[in-house]
Parts: C-alpha cells; sequence; structure tokens
C-alpha cells in the first residue's frame, strides 16, 4: 500500500491463502502405515559388481615415457657446507608430440637435504610451461595450432 501496486498484489495471494479449505488436517485422518525397512534388501543373484575405474589426470600408461631429471646448481648445504642427501621427489607429466608419435616427458625434481642442519630443502626450479599446471607441452600446442588453422 506505501509502495504501490506491488505490495497490494501480495495483499491478495495472502488473502486467497487463508481462504484454503483445511478440513481434512481436523478430521484426523489415519496416516498411511510405515514402510518396512527393517527387512535386508535381496540382492540378485549373479556376478558382483565391478568398482569403475576412473583416470583423474593420469596420462596412458602405454605411451612411452622420456625421462627429464634436473638437479639444482650445487648439492652442498648452503648453511654447513655438508653433504645433502636425497629425501624425495616431485614428478610432473605432460602430453608430447613428436609429429605422428605422442609420448609422455617425465620431468623429475629430486629434493635434498642436509643430515647435519634442519636448514631446508634443496630443489631445482620448474621450467615454465606454454599452459600454467597443464598437461600439455609447447610442441603438442604448436602441434595443435598448426593443424587447426594452418
Amino acid at each position: 500500500m506505501i509502495f504501490g501496486k506491488r505490495s497490494e498484489r501480495l495483499a491478495v495471494l495472502v488473502d486467497e491463502q487463508l481462504a484454503l479449505e483445511l478440513d481434512d488436517l481436523e478430521t484426523g485422518v489415519t496416516p498411511a502405515a510405515p514402510a518396512n525397512d527393517d527387512a535386508a534388501a535381496t540382492k540378485p543373484a549373479g556376478k558382483p559388481r565391478k568398482k569403475a575405474r576412473r583416470n583423474i589426470g593420469a596420462l596412458p600408461k602405454h605411451l612411452p615415457r622420456c625421462e627429464q631429471v634436473l638437479e639444482p646448481d650445487a648439492t652442498a648445504c648452503p648453511c654447513c657446507d655438508g653433504r645433502l642427501h636425497k629425501i624425495g621427489e616431485d614428478v610432473s607429466e605432460v602430453l608430447d608430440v613428436i609429429p605422428a608419435i605422442l609420448r609422455v616427458l617425465r620431468t623429475i625434481r629430486p629434493k635434498y637435504a642436509c643430515r647435519g642442519c634442519t636448514d631446508g630443502v634443496v630443489q631445482a626450479k620448474v621450467l615454465p610451461r606454454l599452459i600454467e599446471s597443464g598437461m600439455a607441452s609447447t610442441a603438442l600446442v604448436t602441434h595443435v595450432v598448426v593443424s587447426k588453422f594452418a
């Protein structure tokens, strides 16, 4: 009423809703019988269903792999000049193409730490990629673009 026609429309809707007949709620209609959920569900006889295989971000195993190991510049501890030992590695894979040949380039970056002190971990820097955190190499992207537009 204060703001115009829209508020009047709301008042009409409220009056119509209040005019509904709700007699069946007051008469005490008997509720339906509850479902029998206590009995175990019967499974049809036959082969058990296999778990679905999912490929989340993994490249096919049958493709050949070319490994490239990136070592840090120095394997001596920066604080005490002690020898560093390998504590792990990060492995990343991208799909690469040599025309008519698909292969996976693996970049391995070993992690080194000093046994003498707990100063930190040394590792080579990541090589830059054309598509940040993508799974395609520069050669594959170039191949796709040239194939599409040339």
